[in-house]
């Protein structure tokens, strides 16, 4: 099995080329074989991963980097089949590794990865839009939650909280102010699960999300019961309620107790269909898409090979 490994350096957390010059040690030490690639610009991660695995032979991918970085890889996996994906996370969220259990420092996990040929299986959402695709291992959605992804991007705020070590917080508190600024827009949702199709219309949408894990931006539970690895997605949207409400209601959403109340919903679904009267905000895994009124998720059950655990 050829060893490949995709690292960020350049994260704004700072963490990753520290976590790389550990692994690099210890892979010397230990005379394991591999290649690198370090990443200097968007979309780096996707063309690196879409070179290392289109040979047709095995490859471990072990990825170093945040949430954005692991997207990135994930989108330019060319043979699923013959890929074994390993994060090792170094953001200052890492919702996709707590998403799917993965524990311990980036030495750990590499050691257990190494010591290792079995994987487990999880599912990959894939957004559909006006112009392309994107997959997504933690979640995408469209409206408030993406705006302030995007926002997040190149916010001040991020550097200073990830300086003090509380970068996560950076979701919460952006999403206060977007809550009194970002339109509102009605909703035709179409959705399928299980053999079953439905579609209604919902009236004010400040934004819907569609989660594989059960929480995003930073550790909050947008869908308590989510898991990456049941089959299908779990939406999440929020509608028809006040601005001053949506404020209120967000101790009860970090607390992940939010489910049943008024204005908010959750579904299980293995694809859902959004149309919006406005265009609004997209994002995949905290990556920015653009601003679309017409978007579908879907589920591909198992289709993503992890070790490392």
């Amino acid at each position: 099995m050829k060893n490949v490994f995709i690292v960020n350096k350049a994260s704004r957390t700072g963490k990753a080329a520290l976590i790389w010059d550990e692994i690099a040690e210890y892979l010397e030490k230990h005379d394991v074989d591999y290649k690198v690639y370090f990443t200097s610009g968007a979309n780096d991660a996707t063309e690196f991963a879409r070179q290392a695995t289109s040979g047709g032979e095995l490859v471990a991918l072990y990825v170093v980097g945040g949430d954005g970085t692991l997207n990135e890889a994930l989108n330019g996996i060319a043979d699923f089949e013959n890929t074994i994906y390993i994060p090792i996370p170094s953001g200052s969220a890492n919702d996709f590794a707590l998403g799917i259990g993965m524990s311990g420092t980036p030495i750990e996990i590499l050691k257990r990865a190494l010591a290792s040929d079995e994987f487990k299986y999880f599912d990959v959402g894939r957004v559909s839009y006006n112009g392309g695709t994107r997959l997504f291992g933690v979640s995408a959605g469209i409206g408030v939650d993406a705006y302030v992804c995007l926002q997040a991007l190149d916010s001040k705020l991020k550097t200073f909280l990830n300086r003090i070590g509380l970068g996560s917080a950076t979701y919460g508190l952006l999403t206060i102010g977007d809550i009194f600024t970002m339109p509102f827009s009605d909703a035709r949702i179409t959705y399928w699960f299980q053999g079953k199709k439905k579609e209604m219309n919902v009236k004010g949408t400040i934004f819907a999300a569609a989660m594989n894990c059960k929480a995003e931006g930073g550790g909050i539970p947008m869908a308590p019961n989510a898991r990456p690895d049941s089959g299908f997605l779990t939406a999440f949207y929020a509608h028809d309620i006040s601005r001053l409400k949506c404020l209120f209601l967000m101790p009860i959403l970090v607390a992940g107790k939010h489910e049943g109340k008024k204005g908010v919903d959750l579904l299980n679904f293995d694809k859902i269909h959004i149309v919006m009267k406005k265009s609004m905000c997209v994002h995949a895994d905290g990556e920015h898409i653009g601003f679309f009124d017409e978007i579908t998720f879907e589920c591909l059950p198992k289709i993503l090979k992890i070790k490392g655990f």
